[in-house]
């Protein structure tokens, strides 16, 4: 049986793991149009949103597309989708300090009915 994991082995060459893992998502998960979908799972919409900011990450649609798929698409790794753009990791999101409007948010959480 053809799995994710088989199609990703290092000793194949880029092109074909690419359709390896194509291959294997149309069949197992179809042809998933994004038309007036209202919910999505958090890479999924990531990677929709930058198809509908004209710089798709991959040519593969994002139903397809896992956490681990996007980790693995920075410079220097082995992607399981090939990447249209390298991504470049630059940290995890901390909790910190920000602006807005003028006002700083973020230190603590808002007592009911306050901002």
């Amino acid at each position: 049986m053809v799995t994710k994991p088989l199609c990703s082995l290092n000793p194949f060459s880029r092109d074909f793991r690419q359709q390896c893992v194509s291959g294997l998502a149309k069949a197992q998960l179809g042809d998933a149009a994004s038309g007036d979908k209202k919910a999505w799972f958090c890479s999924e919409f990531v990677s929709e949103a930058f198809v509908r900011a004209g710089h798709p990450l991959t040519l593969a649609q994002a139903a397809w597309i896992s956490p681990s798929d996007l980790l693995h698409m920075r410079e220097g790794d082995v992607a399981t989708f090939k990447p249209e753009t390298q991504l470049q990791y630059v940290g995890h999101l901390k909790l910190g300090v920000y602006l807005q409007a003028g006002k700083l948010v973020g230190l603590n959480k808002p007592k009911d009915g306050a901002e």
